[in-house]
Order: structure tokens, then C-alpha cells, then sequence
């Protein structure tokens, strides 16, 4: 079988690209707050839902119309740390490395800061994450699956003007 050169190497760019994409998870984010503050979180709530999960609660929480909250959701990762106020301002989530994200939201001031990454698909978001940080907490959130491309938008709007608590409230219900 004879293989035209422009696929192959389409293919493996494709494997490489994803290949050094960051793998956000909870226990990196917990290491870049233990390297900003100098000290490991005062605690930490972490859930993770797979796929089977994941559409059991999506179903619980159906509307009587029957949309489905963040619809398309395959899996969600949250984490939220506690961080002492006494290390100084709020961690600068935007100093986080990565590779292979496109960065859709980027918030920067004294006592927060956040950040909304995505791997976009041809007609959705295929992963994306968002990590706030406050004075006293960090709240990270990685969710996967076919979600819409507004989504990235309105969590950002919401990281911008409720901060990490609001970022955690709402993400929360998900896991509820």
C-alpha cells in the first residue's frame, strides 16, 4: 500500500502537535502554587468526573425543558486549594508554561488573576481549562468533550467579574 507523502507527514504532525500539548491536572497546578508561593496549598477539594458520571449529573440537572447544563460535556476535572494570604498577592496564574493551548482569556491585577485556554475542534471546543486565583484560593477546571465556542467566553466573563468563587460556584453544580 502506497501512502502520498503530504498525509503522512500530516499525520505525524498531527501526533507530535498533540503529543506536547501541557496535560493540565490538578497535581500540576498544585506544584506551580507550591513554586509561586514558596509553600504547599493549606488544603485542597479535588473532584474528578469521567464520562459515565459526567451524564448522570448533566441528566439530574436537565431543566424541564430538557437542555442540559454545559452541553457536550464529556468530563470535568475541578480543584480548588486554599492559599495562605500572608504569601503575598494572589498567585499569577498567568505565569503558568504551556504549549499547544490557545490562551482565550488572560486577567492580570493585584489581588487576582486568571486564565481560559482551549484545543478547539473544527466546529466546537474539544478541552478546555480555566484557572483563577484569589487572595486565598486557587480554583482550577479542565472540561472535555464537544462543547459550544461560546463557552470559553462566558466563563472568562465570569472569571473576570466574580473571580475564582464565582469560577468554583458555578462548576461546582456540576459536581453536586
Amino acid at each position: 500500500m502506497r501512502h502520498k507523502p503530504g498525509l503522512v507527514g500530516l499525520v505525524a504532525a498531527a501526533i507530535l502537535f498533540g503529543a506536547c500539548a501541557t496535560n493540565f491536572t490538578p497535581e500540576l497546578v498544585r506544584k506551580e502554587i507550591a513554586t509561586q508561593n514558596g509553600e504547599d496549598p493549606l488544603s485542597a477539594f479535588e473532584l474528578n468526573l469521567g464520562r459515565f458520571t459526567t451524564l448522570l449529573i448533566k441528566s439530574a440537572l436537565a431543566g424541564e425543558d430538557g437542555e442540559l447544563p454545559f452541553a457536550g460535556l464529556s468530563s470535568l476535572q475541578l480543584a480548588v486549594y486554599e492559599v495562605s494570604p500572608d504569601s503575598g498577592p494572589a498567585l499569577d496564574v498567568t505565569r503558568f508554561s504551556f504549549t499547544g493551548w490557545d490562551q482565550v482569556i488572560r486577567v492580570h491585577e493585584q489581588d487576582s488573576s486568571g486564565m481560559v485556554l482551549v484545543q478547539p475542534q473544527r466546529d466546537s471546543i474539544g478541552d478546555l481549562v480555566v484557572v483563577g486565583s484569589g487572595p486565598r484560593k486557587v480554583v482550577y477546571a479542565r472540561l472535555t468533550g464537544r462543547l459550544s465556542r461560546e463557552l470559553p467566553g462566558a466563563l472568562g466573563d465570569v472569571l473576570r467579574d466574580g473571580g475564582p468563587d464565582e469560577v468554583q460556584k458555578i462548576l461546582s453544580q456540576l459536581g453536586q
